[in-house]
């Protein structure tokens, strides 16, 4: 029987309800794969039931993250068995709030406004762009798959960012931090899913760093989530991110592995 626990699967329940298939397997392992975006390692028994139950629902996943040394060897075996290469690209810490710690900061949070569409898909778009070059990826993030004939890859991912920053506002769920007048950080969440609910985007334009900006949006944006369990994620390359979260009271709860799978001529995607 799985186990998905509300915090350290917390991705695993956002890519079920955004579409992705659960794969069970017999032995109690279980993963959720969603094409493009690649395959979520839950719980991994068997390396094998697994794999082969994965190749009857996703076999164009091209990206693997799990746990620890099962996910490397679960990762090696998809590629064989899709006939790819293999390798290992960074990886993501998941954070839950412990005892909250707001900076003092100037600056004002405020939700985002309709008409700040365009700046924050604009940062938005370089934040993933950022994030893809610190991991080392070798393909642009799949958002969507270009369905309408005429479409370039590059027109549909513009308007996959703009269409998530959108949901974000639409939703009351993306806030800027305003200082003199000046937009200088955003920070957004996801809905909260049984009483936990996942930080994310959070960025601030380079012009604006090392000034506390971020630490005093994030903290203030998560002032006002107190009624939920509060966790977010960052990359391992990345540790000014890892202090600033740490200094705000986050703790950690795992670390997760990375791995991309390519063709000779043709790399994989990979999850986001």
């Amino acid at each position: 029987m799985r186990s998905i626990e509300p915090v350290r699967h917390v991705v695993l329940l956002e890519e079920l309800d955004a579409g992705g298939v659960l794969v069970e397997a017999a032995d109690g392992g279980f993963a959720v794969a969603r094409e493009p975006r690649g395959i979520r390692l839950g719980a991994v028994v068997g390396v094998g039931e697994l794999v082969a139950r994965l190749l009857e629902v996703a076999p164009e996943s091209s990206a693997v993250e799990g746990e620890g040394e099962v996910a490397g060897a679960f990762a090696e075996a998809w590629a064989v068995a899709v006939g790819k290469q293999v390798e290992e690209r960074g990886g993501v810490r998941l954070y839950r709030l412990g005892e909250l710690k707001v900076p003092v900061s100037s600056g004002r949070a405020r939700l985002a406004g309709s008409d700040e569409v365009e700046l924050c898909a604009e940062w938005l778009d370089a934040m993933i762009a950022e994030e893809d070059q610190l991991r080392g990826w070798t393909m642009p993030r799949p958002l969507v798959r270009p369905t309408i004939d005429g479409v370039s890859a590059a027109a549909a991912r513009r308007f996959a960012v703009r269409d998530q920053v959108r949901r974000l506002i639409d939703g009351a769920r993306l806030w800027v931090l305003e200082d003199g007048g000046v937009v200088v950080a955003m920070a957004g969440h996801r809905p909260v899913r049984g009483g936990v609910v996942r930080l994310g985007p959070i960025y601030t334009p380079p012009e604006y760093r090392r000034r506390g900006y971020g630490s005093a949006l994030t903290g203030q944006l998560v002032d006002n989530l107190r009624a939920a369990e509060v966790c977010l994620r960052t990359d391992l390359g990345n540790p000014h991110s890892h202090r600033v979260y740490q200094q705000l009271g986050f703790e950690t709860v795992v670390d997760l592995r990375r791995f991309q799978l390519s063709s000779v001529d043709s790399p994989g995607a990979r999850p986001r």
